[in-house]
């Protein structure tokens, strides 16, 4: 019942870019001695599923200044964007998003070579429009799963929560206009896509901008979650995402927020970790180098960012129901 705030009060680094480049089409001289190597790379070689908003990077085995990152497409011309550097990794941020099912060319240079590594990969299809308009998402339910995603932030938790990602978000779309989809939120039963009929829906939850359907940007607003009497905000919520042209999924998702340790800390007991205080949650935290941040409500430094990225979720094929907290008390299934 607690699983879906437990497993954001805990987090998990699960799903982490592809670091598979040991076929990259290194077709890249070198000057001898260099003895820098490309180390990771997203997309992967020949990856077919690349999100069309992605950045792309690559990480090489030390920094390199002579070191350059471009973008082709399949006939050789060079999309537009903005190459960063930070230490041993160049991240390339294309101008405009990439074409969907299309086929590209990630090229790396570096050691002062003349041709470039390459890296050809494929987006996938999301980006396409949506069969029969937006409207055709309404009464759609999808079931997010936390897992799913990439955890950026909070980074080197490892296999902490494990088991403990029992619940699934569920984002029930209830009407689209004038370029803004109004959502209803619940959370699923246990592992399942199945909606927690003894817990209240979230009915305030805040309206996406739909502007660039089919990509969806809830914006950042306060959610407060009640789970079986607990109840946790996360602060400066905001999730994004695609819907696929068929609309049985959204991917190439987002969610950031903080959560506070004072209000997380009443559902430690049932993850079987000992802490007394929300200072004492910042100390476990810490044991795996989370470090607590100033929360952005009082600025207390007992708060920690939440940034996952690459999620997916599913249609459920069943539509959100309402519920009250006076629907759940005259539950006799809820009394038990």
């Amino acid at each position: 019942m607690f699983g879906l705030l437990t497993s954001l009060a805990m987090f998990a680094c699960s799903g982490d870019k592809t670091t598979d480049t040991s076929s990259v089409d290194d077709t890249a001289v070198v000057d001898e001695g260099c003895g820098v190597e490309i180390d990771e790379t997203y997309p992967a070689l020949n990856a077919a599923d690349v999100y069309y908003l992605s950045n792309l990077s690559v990480e090489l085995s030390d920094p390199d200044e002579t070191a350059s990152l471009t973008l082709t497409d399949a006939g050789g011309a060079e999309v537009a964007g903005e190459v960063t550097v930070d230490d041993d990794t160049l991240t390339f941020a294309p101008s405009a998003a990439l074409s969907p099912a299309t086929s590209y060319n990630l090229n790396v240079s570096y050691c002062g070579s003349e041709e470039p590594a390459v890296i050809p990969f494929t987006t996938s299809a999301l980006g396409s429009a949506i069969d029969g308009g937006n409207e055709s998402i309404v009464g759609k339910t999808y079931a997010l799963d936390i897992s799913s995603g990439t955890f950026v932030e909070p980074a080197g938790v490892g296999d902490l929560i494990g088991g403990l990602l029992e619940n699934k978000i569920l984002i029930g779309v209830t009407s689209v206009e004038n370029d803004q989809m109004s959502i209803r939120g619940a959370i699923s039963e246990g592992a399942t896509s199945d909606q927690d009929m003894c817990t209240e829906t979230l009915e305030e939850f805040p309206s996406a901008d739909f502007s660039t359907s089919p990509y969806f940007e809830i914006p950042k607003e306060d959610v407060t979650l009640s789970v079986a009497g607990f109840t946790a905000t996360i602060y400066g919520l905001e999730v994004t995402g695609t819907f696929a042209a068929d609309a049985t999924y959204f991917g190439g998702g987002t969610l950031q927020g903080e959560l506070d340790a004072r209000q997380i800390l009443p559902l430690l007991g049932d993850a079987g970790l000992d802490a007394e205080t929300p200072e004492e949650v910042c100390g476990l935290l810490l044991g795996f180098g989370v470090q607590c941040v100033e929360c952005i409500s009082d600025s207390e430094p007992l708060c920690v960012r939440l940034v996952v990225e690459r999620l997916v979720a599913d249609e459920t094929g069943v539509e959100l129901i309402p519920l009250t907290a006076d629907d759940i008390a005259a539950s006799e299934e809820c009394a038990e």
